[in-house]
């Protein structure tokens, strides 16, 4: 397969903020950890590691260094890691004990208050991985309140014992996803309020630095490679992953909305407006680009700016998940194939790869 994910590139831009989007297992998290080892090999450099929930900290940390240590990418030093802290030591040399010193912390945004009371020293990067929540692996959480300020806080709290004095002194930020669904915390924070453009995009006075990553010749690979892979091969998770622009362009699912389907909701997105009717004699569902007048639910997806109606949307958010499930069993017809493009746009927004 393609080489691991390029964080040298990346690293270079050296950003406040750094917000990386790909797919899962092109090693985006691996990679970074190794340079958290390299920074604390190179300078004594210490990193700071969250999870989003703090029952999720003890399995977390217990297994942080496994592949590192399997793939003996480090073979001078020995790793290990209680709850809340990991640990370096030279490898020691027979019937010697290591000598550990303290390279990392751990923490969770649910426990900001308690982290407020731990002291930390000597951090240069802090990482939350999964930041963008997968709603099509796990329907069951969701962002927590004020998620972006809570980050913010736990920041101060690792960074306020220094004073920025030169650039050496800055922590950096990290934040790791694999679904690109406009909805997430993080991406309304920076205003960010479109699908953004592959590659790297600078937002906020270049504050933080966006990489959203396509890889198509991984996604092609992984799919021949990999037992996931084979097993969603001709499927449309498989379909929507690595063709997605070649669906777009067919004309498959393109019919007539029969005429006694029943109007089920409506979507206002910029200049756009859709109507979902369905056909419960034959279950299916028709996108067309009429909406009944006085018809309800209409959802207003965006403002009179052209912004993200964030209030909207979340009301939206429930109705278009649903939706994007019926998308992936192939049960939607479109009128034409503009519409076909255009609609995938809006559940683009919601997470549809």
């Amino acid at each position: 397969m393609t080489d691991y994910y390029d964080w040298n590139k990346t690293l270079s831009y050296d950003a406040d903020v750094t917000m990386v989007i790909g797919a899962r297992g092109i090693g985006k998290t691996y990679g970074l950890r190794l340079q958290f080892i390299r920074d604390f090999i190179k300078d004594g450099s210490r990193f700071v590691e969250l999870t989003r929930h703090k029952n999720e900290l003890s399995d977390f940390s217990a297994t942080y260094f496994n592949r590192i240590i399997e793939n003996e990418e480090f073979p001078d030093y020995v790793f290990k890691t209680t709850p809340r802290h990991a640990y370096i030591a030279d490898k020691p040399k027979k019937d010697e004990k290591p000598k550990w010193k303290l390279c990392g912390y751990f923490g969770a945004l649910t426990e900001a208050q308690a982290m407020k009371k731990r002291t930390y020293s000597k951090v240069k990067r802090m990482l939350l991985d999964e930041a963008v929540i997968d709603k099509r692996l796990d329907r069951y959480h969701n962002y927590l309140p004020n998620e972006f300020g809570i980050l913010a806080n736990i920041l101060d709290s690792v960074s306020r014992e220094r004073k920025e004095t030169s650039n050496s002194d800055r922590c950096r930020v990290y934040l790791l996803g694999n679904a690109c669904d406009l909805l997430n915390v993080y991406f309304a924070a920076y205003g960010i309020n479109d699908e953004p453009k592959i590659g790297y995009s600078w937002h906020k006075g270049k504050t933080m630095l966006l990489h959203y990553v396509k890889d198509a010749i991984y996604a092609s690979e992984k799919s021949k490679e990999t037992v996931a892979g084979r097993m969603l091969s001709n499927t449309a998770d498989e379909l929507v992953a690595s063709a997605n622009e070649f669906l777009r362009a067919s004309n498959d699912f393109v019919f007539k909305k029969p005429k006694h389907a029943k109007f089920y909701f409506g979507i206002v997105y910029r200049d756009l407006k859709f109507g979902v009717w369905a056909d419960f004699k034959d279950g299916l569902y028709y996108v067309t680009d009429k909406i009944p007048k006085n018809a309800s639910p209409v959802y207003a997806l965006t403002a009179s700016d052209n912004k993200i109606n964030y209030i909207m949307a979340k009301r939206a958010e429930g109705v278009l998940r649903s939706f994007v499930d019926l998308y992936y069993v192939g049960i939607i017809r479109y009128e034409t194939p503009y519409i076909k493009e255009r609609f995938i746009e809006i559940l683009n927004l919601f997470g549809v790869r």
